[in-house]
């Protein structure tokens, strides 16, 4: 057996093929994996398949002058293929680093190469409360895998990075032992190239870890060579922070976070009034239809300013959910927004921004032979849950890029645009692209992530010039890499399960309360930007009284409610919806009247959002909450707003969940603020322990509580100085305690 130990981890080779088959905490005494006689050591990908195959294997042990211990691996297969690996371990760390390479002596074609696999995977706690914590969606939890995921089945086993939808936002993922131990896994790569972060059940009914590397320029003869790491690290199991704790100080240094905090730049770039004024959020109203009883009925009654992401039906061509997308320039002006929508938007101190499918494109449209010149081309194997089925612009090809800017710029000019909304576009989309034509290699990887980004860059620059003022860009989820350009996000998975896309491959663990949402994205970034709408929700009492948990949650893990109009009708007022004929989808009626009360429940959020909370909700900091003991309670749910061909539509049912959503947050170094929102609707009681020494930025720091209830002003609430923190909550109320 090969072995690299040291006083804290143990970590051992098999000396016949390389396989990883030992891996002990020494400290703690845990062995992660279980002997079951059987492993691959990498898995190389051609047009053929994957592949463990190899001729012959051979390895060299070596102490470098620094103490570190290195073990150098060498794989050679029947058609000339070369797998290289080392494996590092310094002399006093918790850190195994792996490296890996194939050179290829063949003919063959080589599309990724997994390395480094970890096997056979055990429990780590006796009690069932292992879990897995991973940035699928902008973030996941999943309690005891090991009995949750199934082999070739549910499971992370293809999680592309960067795709926000289907796979990784960040390069880290955990898995632990509440309380007992745990397992870091990283691969710390500043320049976005493709790769993909896997936990999944094998054939062997434990759990497997893996990363995959993808080629960025696939041929004969051309290898995989990432210049990064993989980093597998032990943990003390203090909760999935502790894990994000350690990625945090690497990914904060980062060029994404070079501009540095939101905060610093907000006002100076002109992006203050999204981040401080707008109290909530709608998405998918029709742009091209009167909505202005229905826009009035919402600020009246939300009582701050809105921003509205309007619906895809403003094209001069048709942009639909069912009826095709706009193809080149011509489809897309004169637009056909309606004017008595945006003069009341304007009037009102609300903002909008419209709706475009992105890279989608009409091959039959206007300009159809350049764009079919520029569509993107996927493998056969995409390695991922989601098959990219749509007629899709590579941003690669220059005629992608200069329609892009074209576009939106006169789009900026014409209809004097407060932001721009992409759907469908970098952020869940496969950095992939085999038609060498468009000037990339075949697979392109980094440069379809490059090109992205310059297109997202010169055409904000485009627009600001053209407006003359600073344009919000937004897209459909969030990837790390876009930090830097892009300025606020929407996202699903905070009304699930009554909400529609990401999260779906886990979608009944979600149900049953076995895998749960956890803020991994903003406690590692909210600082730096990216504001994140959520929630798919309306203002009506038939989706249940998970809204409210729903809505508290997104304000309180930094976002902003979003009522959501793509799939089904607006809320009655009068007895009046919208009509299906005048929608970019063909919902169903409903007849479902709108809430006063619900929309009471929401201002309350939005006056806080815009208010007390702003500095902590817009700039702050996410900290580690506070653990006190929480009450579960059964909320009811109904999920109707999506396609109706769809499995989720009108599934409705009831889930457990906190009766009281608890996040801390600091501001600068100046503030720290503690919010619990009492969901239920009983009055609940909170006890906090003395806090940590270190749980305030200086000493001396005093606290000063408050009560938000509906509809009245904020009530003093006495808190202790010292020792244990206790207070009681009314229904439906929100309690803040700022240390200053």
């Amino acid at each position: 057996m090969i072995r690299l130990e040291n006083a804290r981890i143990r970590l051992e080779l098999s000396e016949s093929d390389g396989t990883v088959r030992g891996l002990r905490d020494l400290a703690k005494g845990i062995d992660y994996i279980a002997a079951s006689g059987g492993a691959e050591p990498f898995r190389l990908e051609t047009d053929a398949g994957f592949s463990s195959a190899f001729d012959s294997f051979a390895w060299v042990n070596d102490r470098r002058e620094d103490g570190r211990r290195e073990v150098a691996l060498t794989w050679r297969t029947a058609s000339g293929v070369t797998v290289r690996a080392t494996v590092a371990l310094s002399e006093d760390g918790d850190e195994a680093v792996f490296r890996c390479a194939a050179d290829n002596g063949s003919d063959e074609r080589l599309l990724s190469l997994e390395y480094p696999i970890i096997p056979d995977l055990g429990p780590i706690s006796e009690e069932g409360r292992d879990y897995v914590a991973h940035p699928f969606a902008t973030g996941f939890l999943v309690r005891d895998p090991l009995k949750r995921f199934a082999a070739d089945g549910t499971g992370f086993r293809f999680m592309p990075y960067p795709e926000s939808f289907s796979g990784a936002t960040m390069q880290f993922f955990a898995y632990c032992g509440e309380g007992r131990g745990g397992l870091y896994f990283a691969a710390p790569d500043g320049e976005g190239h493709p790769k993909w972060l896997n936990f999944y059940k094998n054939g062997h009914d434990l759990l497997e870890a893996s990363f995959i590397h993808g080629c960025e320029d696939i041929g004969p003869g051309r290898g995989v060579a990432p210049d990064y790491p993989v980093q597998l690290a032990l943990l003390n199991g203090d909760g999935w922070h502790e894990a994000a704790d350690r990625y945090k100080r690497w990914a904060v240094r980062q060029k994404w976070c070079a501009r540095g905090l939101l905060a610093d730049r907000a006002a100076a770039d002109g992006s203050a009034w999204l981040h401080e004024d707008m109290g909530a959020a709608t998405f998918g109203i029709n742009a091209g239809s009167d909505r202005t009883p229905w826009l009035r009925a919402y600020r009246a009654h939300v009582g701050t300013p809105m921003f509205h992401i309007l619906g895809p039906d403003w094209t001069n061509a048709p942009q639909t959910f069912y009826k095709g997308v706009p193809g080149g320039f011509d489809d897309w002006f004169p637009t056909r927004f309606d004017p008595a929508n945006l003069a009341l938007i304007r009037e009102s101190g609300d903002k909008f921004a419209p709706f475009e499918f992105d890279y989608l494109y009409h091959f039959e449209g206007a300009d159809g032979e350049r764009g079919r010149e520029a569509a993107q081309k996927f493998p056969e194997n995409k390695k991922s849950i989601d098959g990219y089925k749509f007629p899709f612009l590579c941003p690669a090809h220059p005629y992608a890029h200069d329609f892009h800017v074209k576009r939106d710029a006169t789009l900026a000019r014409t209809d004097d645009v407060d932001a721009i909304y992409y759907d469908i576009s970098a952020n869940n989309i496969l950095k992939i692209c085999m038609d060498e034509t468009h000037g990339h290699s075949v697979g392109a990887g980094r440069q379809i992530e490059e090109a992205y980004r310059r297109n997202y860059a010169d055409t904000k620059a485009a627009m600001i010039e053209a407006s003359g003022r600073f344009v919000p860009m937004g897209t459909e989820m969030m990837n790390e890499t876009m930090l830097d350009l892009i300025d606020y996000y929407q996202a699903r998975a905070g009304g699930q399960p009554a909400a529609p896309l990401e999260g779906w491959p886990i979608r009944e663990l979600l149900k049953s309360g076995d895998a749960e949402l956890i803020p991994m994205f903003a406690y590692v970034y909210h600082e730096y930007g990216a504001l994140r709408l959520d929630g798919w929700g309306k203002l009506v009492e038939e989706i249940g009284r998970l809204y409210y948990y729903s809505v508290a949650r997104t304000y309180l893990w930094g976002g902003l409610y979003e009522l959501n109009y793509e799939y089904s009708p607006m809320e009655g007022l009068d007895g009046r919806e919208n009509a299906p004929e005048e929608h970019y989808y063909p919902f169903d009626p409903r007849g479902y009247a709108f809430s006063p009360e619900r929309a009471s429940y929401l201002a309350l959020y939005a006056q806080l959002r815009t208010g007390d909370a702003s500095k902590y909700w817009a700039y702050g900091r996410m900290l580690r909450p506070q653990p006190f003991a929480r009450e579960r309670i059964a909320l009811d749910w109904r999920h109707y707003n999506h396609g109706k061909d769809t499995p989720e539509y009108d599934d409705a049912g009831e889930i457990e969940v906190d009766a009281v959503v608890h996040s801390a947050w600091q501001y600068r170094d100046e503030r720290v603020a503690w919010f619990f929102a009492n969901v239920s609707g009983e009055m609940q009681q909170v006890r906090i322990p003395p806090p940590a020494a270190d749980a305030f930025p200086r000493a001396g720091m005093k606290p000063k509580g408050r009560i938000y209830r509906q509809g009245a002003s904020a009530e003093r609430l006495d808190i202790a100085e010292a020792g244990e923190t206790a207070f009681r909550i009314p229904a439906r109320s929100l309690v803040m305690i700022e240390f200053a």
